[in-house]
């Protein structure tokens, strides 16, 4: 290879040692705000995969940006160029001017290409899929110059390495888009349609065609950055004619070339792989448009200063390559920030999904699962004794040992009483028994409020809640979800519920309401001395209320003291005040009691919520409540304001 530049000029010299590096750092900043959008939108389909929209992938934008964009911004990436224009109009010779040596058959008999070839820098294949690139095409190694000029039904594309070739180019050689042959316009489209960038080889006798101008009106139509070659021009003769013929194609195609150069008519030249190309400026008008003089030959056209020659190459692969990369992804940077069919119509479709989640979370909210709840009490018996099973393993000794013997006392007494009421009137039910039949009714009840809240909510116009609670209750049936629910209700161990609640509640009086918890302590040793009656009553007292029994234990032992403080003090006065004290530390009790019930009907509907969203509901009314809080995470945050830091990118690159 023949280097035609002179190692002086700035052409030659890589793109990071130009003045100007703008458009490396553009394509620096699109590369890195693109592998940031793609963790952001991973991470964001991760999150939302309960709103259950499309997969990412298989959406156009989505797949541009992974398959595309992804891969041609990173330090490897690479140019396809394809080499394309009409019959005998010297297309090999300026593919073979950019491979740099004679890859391609060049003649001066319209023999033509009838196969594209590709040229490939080496260690390329090993590290791209080909067959990706090039889906269209059946891929063959290309051993023989002349292989492309075979005529051959099937769509054959023929390739081979060499180091040569720039690391960063693919370039192509494409049949001729003029050629009478239709199975030559199907494999020109094909290179036309992979390519990133396409040199459009024109000439006086070629600027103008028919055929020509509509192979180019279809990269037109996509967007495609193209560079036109203007080859076989007699200069200087022709300096003031070849703006005029672009003009027309550009016209007549709606091609707007990135950039133009002119390449001499020198066979002799083009077969050593010496041309020289000269770059011309395009538009000539500063404002983008081409002025007329009245002569029809564009104001400034002759008076161009010819640039140094150049090599096509260097052009591709450093001087512009930065630019004409992102001019090449332009479009499919644009389709991934696109308001209508990119990300912000995901990002749309999420916050849509989002709101209709929470319109449905909101009716569960507001009309709630179960309405009202007309809960049982629990047994007095089962608290009671729990409560002073609790009292007594927490005694001091002697009380525990005075209490006892009574407790034992009254066990007997008691059951001599109960023996003769069982003869008379029969066995009674167990309270226990008694409570599980009446909370089983309590459940009944529920269920059925619970059916007809669900069928109200299918009828309020919400179709995300009425599809996903048709699919719920199309699998389960009132009477298999009351035969789980009975199931697991005969089992449950009420027992160890009130005996865990009784630990936690005595615990936390013990800890935190001393006050109570020690005068309690202090009427039980008054009790255990003065009144051992008591704990026999309490033993009796099966069907009295618990508040009743620890309220008259209390007061036993009050009264007990204020009848020794009003011994003491010797007037009416003292004794009422103890009076009035043992009346507050009674109202205590009753109110810790009180509480005490509430907390285990508060379990015990918690238990029977959990039960029904299990059956019933699954994971609906959590799915409704994550999906709804998904356009306000971190990820949708991020997604979006990356797209506007591309859509922003991308309007100032425009104005560069």
């Amino acid at each position: 290879m023949t280097d035609v530049s002179p190692a002086s000029t700035p052409h030659d010299r890589p793109v990071a040692q130009l003045s100007s590096t703008s458009e490396a750092t553009n394509l620096a900043s699109f590369a890195s705000l693109t592998r940031q959008l793609s963790t952001a939108l991973n991470e964001l389909e991760q999150q939302a995969r309960p709103l259950h929209l499309a997969p990412l992938a298989g959406r156009e934008w989505f797949d541009l940006l992974d398959r595309k964009l992804l891969p041609q911004l990173t330090d490897e990436a690479y140019l396809i160029v394809a080499v394309v224009g009409g019959t005998n109009i010297g297309k090999s010779v300026v593919f073979n001017h950019i491979a740099g040596f004679r890859a391609s058959a060049s003649s001066p008999l319209a023999s033509g290409t009838k196969h594209p070839v590709c040229l490939l820098p080496t260690g390329f294949d090993t590290q791209h899929d080909l067959q990706q690139l090039f889906p269209v095409f059946e891929l063959r190694p290309w051993s023989d110059s002349e292989e492309a000029l075979g005529n051959h039904a099937e769509h054959y594309l023929f390739w081979r390495t060499n180091d040569e070739v720039p690391a960063n180019l693919i370039i192509l050689d494409t049949p001729d888009v003029d050629s009478d042959a239709p199975v030559n316009w199907q494999r020109a489209d094909a290179v036309r349609q992979a390519a990133d960038v396409l040199v459009a080889v024109l000439t006086q006798q070629k600027y103008n065609d028919a055929a020509v101008k509509q192979f180019f009106r279809k990269a037109a139509s996509e967007d495609k950055a193209a560079i036109v070659v203007f080859n076989q021009v007699e200069l200087p003769d022709d300096e003031s004619y070849w703006p005029l013929w672009l003009q027309t194609f550009c016209d007549e195609t709606g091609l707007q070339p990135e950039f133009v150069y002119l390449a001499p008519n020198d066979r002799k030249s083009a077969e050593a792989i010496r041309l020289k190309f000269e770059e011309r400026k395009w538009p000539i008008a500063s404002n983008g448009e081409s002025t007329k003089t009245p002569t029809g030959v564009p104001a400034g056209a002759a008076e161009q200063h010819t640039a140094p020659p150049i090599q096509l190459r260097n052009v591709l692969s450093q001087l512009r390559f930065a630019e004409i990369k992102l001019r090449t992804l332009r479009g499919s940077l644009k389709q991934l920030v696109s308001e209508t069919a990119g990300a912000p119509a995901y990002l749309r479709e999420i916050r849509l999904r989002g709101q209709q989640f929470r319109d449905a979370a909101d009716v569960f909210a507001t009309r709630g699962l179960v309405r009202q709840v007309d809960w049982p009490a629990a047994p007095n018996s089962l608290i009671v004794n729990e409560m002073w099973n609790w009292w007594h393993a927490h005694r001091e000794a002697w009380t525990s040992n005075i209490h006892g013997f009574y407790a034992q006392l009254g066990r007997w007494m008691g059951g001599g009483v109960r023996l003769v009421q069982d003869r008379i009137w029969g066995a009674p039910t167990a309270p226990l028994d008694q409570y599980r039949r009446v909370e089983w009714e309590a459940i009944v009840r529920v269920l059925q409020q619970v059916y007809d809240q669900l069928r109200v909510v299918t009828t309020l116009g919400n179709e995300l809640l009425t599809h996903r609670l048709e699919q719920l209750l199309a699998g389960t049936t009132c009477e298999s979800v009351l035969e789980r629910l009975h199931r697991e209700h005969n089992q449950f161990d009420f027992e160890q519920l009130v005996r865990s609640l009784v630990e936690t509640e005595m615990t936390a009086l013990k800890s935190d309401r001393q006050d109570l918890f020690n005068i309690l302590r202090n009427a039980d040793r008054a009790a255990a001395v003065a009144r051992p009656a008591l704990t026999l009553l309490l033993a009796l007292g099966g069907g009295i209320g618990a508040d009743q029994m620890l309220m008259h234990a209390a007061s036993q032992s009050v009264t007990h003291l204020a009848i020794d403080a009003t011994a003491a003090a010797g007037t009416t006065v003292a004794g009422e005040a103890v009076v009035e004290r043992a009346t507050g530390v009674i109202g205590q009790a009753k109110a810790w009691l009180l509480d005490l019930h509430e907390k285990f009907k508060e379990r015990r509907e918690a238990w029977l919520l959990e039960k029904l969203r299990e059956y019933l509901l699954g994971d609906l009314l959590s799915e409704l409540q994550q999906g709804a809080e998904i356009p306000y995470s971190a990820a949708y945050s991020q997604v979006k304001t990356l797209v506007r830091q591309l859509d922003d990118r991308l309007l100032s690159s425009h104005h560069e």
